[in-house]
């Protein structure tokens, strides 16, 4: 057997072991619809939702997002850069009835500061060419040019650490305030970003980072969740990395757009999505096909995996309802 072939071999098992011992833990039959046990709660679909302007004014966002019945939900922890009040937040998460009672997860970006953000100095910037100014803080890095307004940090600089925990004024004591059940961490596969530009130790400086806010985060709140999004293969190469993190999402796993992912990459995928699943951790999936064959491609292949999946528009404007996959 050569070794590629035996990388593969390798990589299937250990996503049918993930996948059985998922069901196995969880007691759910095969042929059933993929729970997971989050916060006291039977989870069996989520939402993903960060920019409102399809529903409207405050008071219409509150509404729609309180009458969803996605049983989890990741949403924007501000509405036109006011964040939600406490009062807001347990309305949206206590529903309107029984089946629209949610989780209800805060993104925030760990990896890349943006300009939108109470954080912000419109000096470090003030020309908008993308690169900091003179006077900038040594964490602020280049402006990525796929985001417009989004720029890179050197996230294991203290200063950059101590903007997103640790006072009452850093970013996750706000939403700790607010009274979400947790955080979702993007840009955690920033890392990836200084290890191609000869940072060595990029991906143990994120490890560390991630374990250090996830150990405040649970010192405030016991049970406050911590869940990244990409950046799989920390797992792999740390293992202590699944100590800190409750579970994962995943960004198109099965498709890019309208187009199927290289099945090298996505087996390399699964092995390490497979090692959340082993240590008890939950997998979500986010895909973004517009094609309705690929969409329930997406669900059918996340629920064989033992994933939940979650398929919406790729600027995440609003709650996307899928026929045959509707919330319950």
């Amino acid at each position: 057997m050569n070794r590629r072939a035996g990388l593969a071999l390798f990589l299937a098992v250990v996503v049918l072991a993930g996948w059985w011992m998922f069901f196995q833990r969880s007691g759910v039959p095969t042929e059933s619809t993929v729970v997971f046990s989050i916060h006291d709660r039977a989870v069996d679909d989520f939402g993903y939702v960060l920019q409102y302007d399809t529903y409207g004014t405050r008071e219409k966002t509150v509404t729609a997002l309180t009458e969803s019945k996605y049983d989890l939900l990741i949403m924007e922890g501000c509405y036109q850069d006011v964040a939600w009040t406490a009062e807001e937040v347990a309305t949206i998460s206590n529903g309107t009835d029984e089946t629209s009672k949610k989780v209800l997860l805060c993104y925030m970006s760990i990896g890349e500061a943006e300009d939108y953000r109470f954080y912000w100095n419109e000096s470090w910037d003030a020309d908008h060419d993308g690169v900091p100014d003179e006077g900038a803080p040594d964490w602020l890095d280049l402006e990525n040019p796929d985001w417009p307004g989004n720029y890179k940090v050197r996230y294991w600089n203290e200063d950059w650490q101590q903007i997103i925990f640790g006072t009452n004024e850093s970013y996750l004591d706000r939403i700790i305030s607010q009274g979400f059940d947790g955080v979702y961490l993007d840009i955690v596969d920033g890392f990836e970003y200084y290890e191609d530009r000869g940072v060595d130790n990029a991906a143990q400086l994120m490890v560390d980072f991630v374990a250090g806010l996830s150990t405040y985060a649970k010192s405030v709140r016991s049970d406050f969740l911590v869940v990244p999004q990409n950046g799989e293969s920390l797992a792999s190469r740390i293992p202590t990395y699944l100590e800190h993190v409750d579970g994962i999402g995943r960004e198109d796993l099965f498709t890019v757009s309208n187009d199927p992912t290289p099945l090298s990459s996505r087996n390399e995928t699964l092995g390490d999505l497979a090692l959340f699943l082993n240590a008890g951790k939950f997998v979500f999936v986010v895909d973004y096909p517009t094609d309705t064959s690929l969409v329930s491609e997406c669900y059918e292949s996340a629920q064989r995996y033992g994933f939940l999946c979650y398929v919406g528009p790729r600027n995440l404007d609003g709650l996307q309802l899928n026929d045959g996959h509707l919330p319950d």
